[in-house]
């Protein structure tokens, strides 16, 4: 069996001399010339130009929609400053320790322990934490907070935390 013919490539043609001489003009004088060349102490010009090719040859990432490799995945995606608001919400729900429920006639109500030792008193729909936690219930021996957080893939999820009286089960 013959061998498939192939098919030859069309090289391309240096341009004609006539189009070369009209590209690049002839100086007409000796005063183009002298205009021309650089004046002593000029002569930086290849210098600049060498340190502008080094600065192209520079590498740079083009992460392409990639996530950069060495940011941590457990920062918050979009982290606030907490410099500005009330204690309760400086803090994350699990630094805090509940230390007392009261009920009454005026509702339920229970007091928070800060790890600086300060105690605050929070009703159902106190905001707590950073992650715009909010106190949804308040039982006879725990408070459910119920937080907004991101997860590791940068979706927004709600989880519901517990915080107890008496952690483990302690008896008084």
């Amino acid at each position: 069996m013959p061998p498939p013919p192939t098919r030859a490539r069309p090289q391309a043609q240096p341009p004609p001399a006539q189009e070369v001489a009209k590209a690049a003009p002839a100086p007409q004088s000796p005063a183009d010339t002298a205009e021309t060349r650089p004046a002593e102490g000029e002569g930086d010009d290849a210098e600049t130009a060498d340190e502008e090719e080094s600065k192209e040859d520079e590498y740079t990432y083009d992460p392409g929609g990639r996530p950069d490799p060495f940011k941590s995945v457990l920062v918050r995606g979009d982290q606030k400053n907490t410099r500005f608001l009330p204690p309760l919400q400086q803090r994350d729900v699990s630094e805090m320790r509940l230390i007392a429920i009261v009920w009454g006639e005026l509702g339920k109500m229970a007091m928070l322990q800060l790890p600086d030792g300060k105690g605050y008193s929070v009703k159902e729909g106190t905001k707590v934490g950073p992650n715009d936690g909010v106190i949804k219930k308040i039982t006879f021996n725990e408070v459910i907070v119920r937080e907004r957080f991101m997860d590791i893939f940068g979706e927004k999820q709600t989880r519901e935390v517990v915080l107890e009286l008496r952690p483990g089960g302690e008896e008084p």
